[in-house]
């Protein structure tokens, strides 16, 4: 059984992470905390299931990363599942246990997840695949397996380390001569590296990124994730994704530090109401500031509230300059934003 559901998922999963016209998915991160009222972990239930609905329709991603307890993850999935038939359709959920303590997959899997995300070598930075050969990941892969699960292995790589498509493709064969099958996907995240305390210095920002390069022959073979984890506001968040395209990626993991001032204040409705606005704007092939105001304008698809909360962001000078060069002709006022 646990064969037959694992295949199930690897082909939803390739279906969802790779786009038949050529384009970058999209598929965001979602960190639930577990509240410690037993009131609050009641009300959370209809928040969880309102941020599903919502990934699912409004912002139309690819997939869904989920972060929390198993609980959250259930409430998630249950509701993803009341779309069979409809369009658009479920979608198919990774979830993020994180590096520490061991996982209950069987408990995972009946929730409702299809893939787990697999820091290799916890998470530490690689510089060669000469430091993922030196591990055994085949156990663990065929225990995710035989639980109805794919395993999606997370490759931290150094920004300090060469990162040309023959090292890309010397890095996959050894994660897979390691795991012993060809993994469903696989995300590379780059690592802080010795130049990151210059990453606030916007002349030189795009100067900074020097992704790992994708052949085509590699993101045809597997679908590669780019993790994304810049501050959204500016055109911040668009740039990379951009960038990761460029590079060959042929999908991105929008991080849950993407959404501003998440730490401080997790709200579900919030973040609904950002990845809703935020991947649609990245969809979008429209003027970015008119596609933000209309919404504004007509109240639909972003809610005033995200609006104001964001507008409130831009003000307290959290998300940094904003100013696009020789004057800034937004209208704040009028529900003008400088794109995700």
């Amino acid at each position: 059984m646990g064969g037959e559901k694992a295949t199930l998922a690897h082909n939803r999963l390739r279906e969802a992470l790779v786009s038949p016209s050529g384009k970058i998915t999209l598929s965001p991160e979602v960190l639930i905390p577990e509240p410690t009222d037993p009131t609050l972990l009641l009300l959370q239930g209809s928040e969880i299931q309102k941020l599903s609905r919502k990934i699912r329709i409004q912002a139309k991603a690819n997939a869904v990363f989920i972060s929390g307890t198993t609980t959250a993850l259930r409430t998630f999935a249950t509701e993803q599942e009341e779309a069979k038939g409809y369009f658009p359709g479920p979608l198919p959920i990774i979830y993020c246990p994180g590096t520490s303590g061991e996982c209950d997959y069987d408990d995972i899997s009946d929730a409702g997840a299809s893939a787990v995300l697999l820091p290799v070598l916890n998470g530490k930075e690689i510089s060669s695949a000469a430091d993922v050969s030196s591990g055994d990941l085949k156990t663990l892969f065929q225990t995710v397996l035989e639980n109805g699960l794919q395993p999606i292995p997370e490759c931290v790589i150094s920004a300090d380390a060469s990162w040309e498509e023959e090292d890309v493709q010397a890095l996959i064969d050894a994660l897979i001569e390691q795991c012993g099958m060809e993994p469903t996907a696989v995300v590379l995240t780059l690592g802080l590296g010795e130049e990151s305390e210059e990453e606030d210095d916007e002349d030189d920002e795009d100067a900074t990124v020097s992704l790992p390069a994708v052949s085509a022959t590699l993101r045809k073979k597997i679908p590669i994730l780019g993790s994304v984890s810049v501050l959204a506001g500016g055109g911040r968040l668009g740039g990379y994704t951009a960038i990761l395209k460029n590079a060959g990626f042929t999908g991105s993991f929008l991080r849950s530090d993407c959404v501003p001032g998440f730490r401080m204040n997790p709200d579900l409705a919030v973040v609904a109401d950002f990845w809703a606005a935020a991947i649609s704007d990245l969809k979008s092939t429209k003027s970015k500031t008119f596609s933000f105001r209309s919404k504004i304008a007509l109240g639909v698809d972003v809610p005033k509230a995200w609006y104001d909360y964001q507008k409130n962001v831009m003000e307290s000078g959290a998300l940094g300059e904003t100013s696009m060069g020789q004057g800034d002709a937004s209208n704040p006022d009028s529900g003008d934003f400088q794109g995700f």
